[in-house]
């Protein structure tokens, strides 16, 4: 059975529902999808669960179409704590559809929606149960189309099955330039309590500017090019360094947002000539972007963490993280996927 691997939020409710289970009907639904998840077959399942095959191929392609909240929802008749599984996923659901800005309001919403009472700390323990966080809110632009990003996405897809069936003789990549600056970022980390944990800085503010590619369907293969400036220059070096790399490749569709070096006209005029075709993405969509998943984990690995005193030893080390980028392929494996969030903008007026 083909099931596509659990992200870690889904992974960490389903575990909480399992330790908490107190109907066999429950545990066994969350618990066959976390067997699945972990690559364990259908014959096996059904001995350790004792349910029939089509039982598990219905848990999990319920699971799979739905997503975990309507799967949750489905056949749960189960209790967990104070509140039903019912009502855990009408909460869900709820914290989802709006900001709730402190504990106080999560307690009133569930007094008034349930008739349970809940104090503030045990509402912030429930919240860290079932898979939410207090963090900071991500700003997107309200410029962007959420169905032109929703017509992308499924225009990708189909891009994406054509070039897995083309026997290896297209590809499809995602580009984009990053301008790191030299200096240590601060970053959040596990520090003793009532200490500090400090970090060195230099006064300058160098960047290196990288003109880069990654392979939508193997993201150990990055392509990167350090250059003055990200122009329309950087980036035919950059397509030719995939041509000359790929010399098999009789297609190769370059995905990029719409800077002004990406629709340069001398640029467009030499990609007539060559295997490339260029597609953009809609305005305002980095989210579409894979590649900006990986100039974050590149930030994560060679800047928050290190100190360089010199601009050329944080080049260098910039440059070896992407020359040794196959050794983080497992992690980029999971970080890095065609799986988008699209940004739902409530139109103004």
């Amino acid at each position: 059975m083909s099931f596509q691997k659990l992200n870690e939020r889904d992974k960490s409710v389903l575990r909480e529902y399992q330790r908490n289970a107190k109907e066999r009907l429950v545990y066994i639904r969350v618990t066959a999808i976390l067997m699945l998840d972990m690559g364990k077959g259908v014959e096996e399942i059904e001995t350790v669960l004792g349910i029939d095959a089509s039982t598990i191929y219905r848990y999990g392609k319920s699971y799979q179409e739905k997503g975990l909240d309507e799967y949750l929802k489905t056949g749960f008749e189960g209790y967990w704590g104070r509140l039903s599984c019912e009502q855990m996923s009408v909460l869900r659901a709820e914290l989802k559809s709006r900001l709730y800005t402190t504990s106080k309001e999560v307690c009133d919403f569930i007094q008034i929606a349930f008739n349970i009472t809940y104090t503030e700390d045990g509402v912030v323990k429930l919240l860290h149960r079932i898979g939410f966080s207090y963090k900071q809110t991500k700003q997107v632009p309200c410029e962007c189309n959420t169905e032109k990003q929703e017509a992308f996405v499924k225009e990708l897809m189909e891009l994406v099955s054509h070039v897995e069936s083309s026997g290896g003789k297209e590809a499809i990549y995602f580009t984009d330039g990053v301008h790191p600056s030299h200096n240590t970022r601060s970053s959040n980390g596990w520090i003793e309590v009532g200490c500090e944990f400090e970090q060195k800085t230099v006064s300058g503010r160098d960047r290196v500017n990288i003109n880069g590619a990654i392979n939508a369907l193997a993201v150990d293969e990055v392509k990167v090019v350090v250059c003055e400036s990200v122009n329309a220059q950087s980036t035919k070096g950059l397509y030719q360094k995939i041509m000359d790399e790929n010399p098999q490749l009789e297609v190769i569709h370059i995905v990029s947002d719409n800077a002004r070096y990406y629709r340069n006209a001398e640029l467009g005029e030499w990609i007539n000539k060559t295997p490339i075709r260029q597609i953009f993405l809609p305005a305002y969509s980095p989210n579409l972007n894979p590649i900006e998943r990986l100039w974050k984990f590149m930030r994560k690995e060679v800047i928050n963490t290190s100190f360089f005193r010199k601009k050329e030893d944080f080049q260098k080390a910039i440059i070896d993280f992407f020359k040794d980028i196959k050794n983080y392929k497992e992690e980029l494996s999971t970080l890095i996927t065609l799986k988008f969030h699209i940004t739902q903008v409530i139109p103004s007026g």
